[in-house]
């Protein structure tokens, strides 16, 4: 019995100690699994981490070496840029070493960061080549491309930074993995403990007599949980390191991501300003200082400026200081920086005066020659932590900003310098512009000028002379030449320009003061008949002084003072000629006994004489009116079919001519004034007739082209000589020749034709073959008829009155239209509508012959639309006979367009109410005279300013109003 008790107590401590090991190595083992896999974490992660974001210094540190090797040709420059140039090499050495586990990264780094590394190193060694060749132009022309692969290496480094990223979130990942494992290992020994527990607490249910064993495995056991205990705070304290090492990777993660945000503050501005207002606040951020002020010396004053302030009070800094003392004057005259240590002011210890010291640290700012050109004050309100590396880290950030803040300087300098020079070429090309345009002003005037204008010299030199001078003897292509030599040339070869010669000569030589002379040569095979006259310009003695010479061509007033001559010749003839047939036979009337038929014979004679003579009267009037635009046309339509058969007829049987008018339609209605066109007509016809004297018969055609209605005249006699086409047109113009002299005339009919027509906005065309005859061609606008169905019509001259009509009038939504004469509307008044207008806007004074009175006269008398209402608008009295009807308002300019709706609305809801409207007056007066027309009046309303009278129109009354 014994010997079973005590295997079951050595059963039982066996199964404790067994279950204390089982979960010590279990913890051993996880504990050993999350130590391995940290060690794995920081073995990796960090080598490679480090030497990544080195890269991007040593390559900021090689930029910042060359770019104040290239400002300052200094070769102590390249100090930094060597130094950074043998760490990049030793870092990408490491990340080589490094790289191997991770094929991500050895991606990245072999395809993209070598890569751009090498072009980088090399652009930087061309650089130091080109300085040292003396190629710094070239070379600075090249910093834009220097920043261009500095900005692709930034992008790339960003691309590294996220693949260690990634390798430190595996890592991560492989620690929570260590850890699951470790606590389902953990889990796992304690599941097995409890199990062994539960074994042994049967065990123990059956075995009372191992109770002694059991208190000393008791014993056993708690020492076994204490040994656990200290394991279990040894993988606690590890635990605690292991997150100490991230947050200092993260803290120089942070430090350097601000350092590359200053360092790409510092590039990238083209204004001073601007380059300080983010680079301070970057530095500031990448240093931990909390204010800074940048001073800079201005010699030319003899003072101190602040340039830019951060951090500091509002009332703390002076833009301007005088004179310098303590560190800030000691740093001037040593050329070195300092710190110093002081209370803080009032105004630094901010509302909770928790800050109550300042340390003052002055940096010199320095030019290309070394020279201090000011500092740069960084303020700490709490204690730095001043080791070796945050040292050197600082006196790197800050030489980076001297040889920034120096170089931004220098392009705002040349910035300004720029705009200053860009202001003056500004001005100068204005001042150009103005010259060139008073040039090319006085050039076009000269070349505008119809005479010949040349300028010389004292000397007689020509100076200038527009292309007008090309015809007098080609003198603008002889600048620059003797005009008086010239002259003796032109002399030689033109005897009229020897008189000429000679006083512009003796106008050189000081003889005479000024010079008009008159000349005739050869053009050509035309005579050119000119005047020439010289003034004088400028002072006598001046540099710009000399004479214009102005050549003036004579020959069109020539030619028409002979067509007066001729003109006189030619009136006198055709006056005379009637006046002698009218005096001759009345003294013959008067002196002599003559037989009734003789005397009817003379009086003819007379007549027709007489009415010769008016006609030549009229044609002068006509025509002196037309060219002193006196000249007043009534547009209205006309047929001009039945105009011309009108004159046509009154042509038949008076001469020995068949006229023969062919149309293509029945009406061919055009707008202009009939009087006129007739007087067109009529002139055309007369010539046809006149200068085909061998013919029998003259042809009128009217047809309609293009939108045009045409109508050609055409004769078959002498036709016209091609000489005489081009002043067939001209006043008192007579093709001269023996055929046509004996014909007579004066020359102004076709001129006046031509006025007349163009006065239609037509126009007049011929042809003609000589022997064969001659075709003129009358072309006018046709009129459109337009239709007053269901339309409100508008009869107005002023297109402006009539579209402002027009536009009130929408308010109605309504359509309307405007008729611009009388005879518009009498002529649509007589063609058949569908559907009557509603209402009429009548004007008195329109663009035809006709009033608007005529209009009125013609709709009362209309069978059908005597009743549609009338609005009667006119800037005159109403006539002493005229009364307002309830369907007829009179409304005199000027009106508002409010009062015009108005009346049109009452007129057109009320127009079929037989009442007449008048002004307010006798009533008794009226009713009688109302009554005397025949008109019954039942019932009669009175107002304010009106009398209605409402009257009798029953069709069966004889006497009832129709109108």
């Amino acid at each position: 019995m014994k010997t079973t008790r005590s295997r079951l107590s050595m059963s039982y401590v066996f199964a404790i100690v067994l279950l204390l090991a089982l979960v010590g190595t279990s913890s051993y083992i996880s504990s050993l699994n999350m130590e391995k896999q940290s060690d794995a974490v920081i073995e990796d992660a960090m080598p490679v981490i480090s030497a990544a974001n080195n890269l991007l210094q040593d390559l900021l540190n090689q930029e910042t070496g060359i770019r104040g090797y290239l400002i300052t040709a200094d070769e102590s420059f390249l100090e930094p840029y060597e130094k950074g140039k043998t760490q990049l090499k030793q870092d990408l050495e490491t990340i080589h070493k490094l790289e191997a586990g991770h094929a991500d990264l050895r991606a990245v780094i072999q395809t993209e960061v070598t890569p751009q590394i090498d072009k980088m190193v090399s652009f930087y060694s061309s650089q130091i080549e080109l300085v040292q060749t003396g190629k710094i132009e070239e070379a600075r022309k090249r910093i834009s491309k220097g920043k261009e692969y500095m900005d692709e290496y930034r992008t790339i480094h960003v691309k590294v930074a996220d693949v260690l990223q990634t390798v430190s979130d595996n890592s991560h990942e492989s620690i929570k993995k260590a850890g699951s494992v470790s606590r389902f290992i953990i889990l796992s020994g304690g599941l097995l403990g409890i199990i062994l527990g539960v074994f042994s607490g049967f065990i123990l249910l059956r075995a009372s007599r191992a109770e002694r064993q059991l208190r000393k495995s008791e014993e056993t056991y708690r020492f076994m949980a204490e040994s656990l205990e200290a394991q279990n705070e040894e993988i606690i304290a590890q635990q605690e390191e292991q997150q100490i090492t991230l947050s200092k990777l993260s803290d120089r993660e942070r430090e350097l991501e601000l350092i590359s945000n200053y360092q790409e503050k510092l590039t990238g501005f083209t204004e001073l300003k601007q380059f300080l207002r983010h680079s301070i606040p970057a530095l500031l951020d990448s240093l931990s200082y909390d204010a800074a002020l940048v001073v800079v010396e201005d010699k030319e004053a003899e003072q101190f400026e602040v340039l830019f302030s951060s951090g500091y009070p509002q009332n703390f800094t002076y833009r301007v200081r005088q004179e310098l003392y303590g560190p800030a004057r000691r740093l001037f005259d040593e050329g070195r920086s300092f710190v110093q240590k002081r209370e803080a002011s009032e105004n630094e210890r901010g509302l909770h005066d928790g800050i109550s010291v300042a340390i003052d640290h002055y940096f010199p700012l320095q030019d290309e020659q070394q020279r201090i050109i000011g500092y740069l004050l960084l303020t700490n309100y709490h204690e730095l932590d001043r080791h070796e590396d945050k040292e050197r880290l600082t006196q790197g950030l800050i030489r980076q900003f001297d040889l920034a803040f120096y170089a931004q300087m220098t392009n705002d300098d040349r910035r300004k310098q720029s705009l200053n020079l860009s202001e003056l070429n500004e001005q100068l090309i204005q001042e150009k512009q103005n010259i060139e345009s008073q040039r090319d002003l006085i050039k076009g005037i000269l070349e505008s000028a119809h005479e010949g204008m040349m300028m010389c010299d004292r000397n007689g030199k020509i100076l200038i002379a527009n292309r007008q001078m090309e015809k007098y003897f080609h003198l603008n292509h002889q600048i620059g030449q003797d005009f008086v030599e010239s002259c003796k040339e032109i002399a030689a070869t033109s005897n009229g320009f020897i008189n000429v010669s000679q006083s512009i000569k003796a106008l050189f030589e000081g003889d005479i003061d000024r010079l008009i002379e008159r000349f005739t040569f050869m053009n050509g095979e035309e005579p050119l008949f000119t005047e020439i006259y010289a003034t004088s310009v400028g002072e006598n003695g001046n540099a710009d002084s000399g004479f214009l010479f102005v050549f003036r061509d004579r020959t069109e007033e020539e030619r028409i003072d002979a067509m007066k001559n001729e003109f006189v010749s030619i009136v006198s003839h055709e006056l005379r000629t009637p006046l002698a047939s009218v005096l001759g036979f009345i003294e013959i009337l008067i002196h002599r006994e003559l037989s009734r038929e003789k005397q009817q014979k003379y009086l003819d004679t007379i007549f027709k004489e007489a009415t010769r003579l008016s006609n030549l009267i009229n044609d002068f009037l006509d025509l002196q009116r037309m060219e002193s635009g006196r000249q007043i046309y009534h547009f209205a339509p006309v047929d001009i079919k039945e105009l011309v058969n009108d004159v046509v007829d009154k042509w038949q049987d008076k001469q020995n001519h068949e006229i023969k008018v062919y149309s293509e339609s029945a009406e061919n209605w055009v707008r202009g004034d009939s009087d006129r066109l007739r007087q067109v007509i009529q002139n055309l016809l007369s010539n046809a007739i006149k200068y085909s004297p061998g013919a029998q018969e003259v042809d009128i055609r009217i047809r309609q082209v293009d939108g045009s209605v045409l109508i050609d005249i055409r004769d078959y006699g002498l036709g016209i000589p091609n000489e005489a086409k081009e002043y067939l047109f001209s006043k008192f113009y007579r093709v001269d020749n023996s055929d046509r002299r004996q014909i007579g005339g004066t020359g102004l009919g076709l001129a006046i034709v031509k006025e007349i027509v163009e006065g239609h906005n037509g126009m007049l065309t011929f042809q003609s073959e000589m022997g064969r005859g001659s075709t003129f061609t009358i072309a006018l606008e046709p009129f459109e008829m337009v239709s007053l169905n269901g339309r409100i019509v508008i009869f107005e001259d002023d297109d402006n009155l009539a579209k402002l009509i027009q536009v009130a009038l929408t308010k109605l939504q309504l359509p309307s239209v405007q008729l611009r004469s009388a005879e518009e509307g009498i002529l649509s008044l007589h063609r058949k509508t569908t559907e009557a207008p509603l209402l009429f806007i009548v004007d008195i004074h329109l663009e035809g012959a006709q009033t608007g009175w005529d209009f009125l006269a013609e709709l009362y008398h209309h069978p059908i639309y005597n009743r549609t209402p009338v609005i009667v608008s006119t800037a005159l009295e109403p006539p002493m006979d005229y009364h307002e009807k309830d369907i007829e308002k009179f409304m005199r300019k000027p009106f508002t367009m409010e009062r015009l709706i108005q009346v049109a609305q009452d007129l057109i809801s009320n127009r079929h109410k037989p009442s007449y409207v008048f002004p307010t007056q006798d009533r008794n007066l009226i009713t009688t005279s109302l009554e005397r027309n025949g008109i019954k009046v039942n019932e009669i309303k009175e107002s304010s300013d009106m009398i209605e009278f409402e009257i009798n129109t029953d069709d069966n009354d004889p006497n009832a109003d129709k109108s």
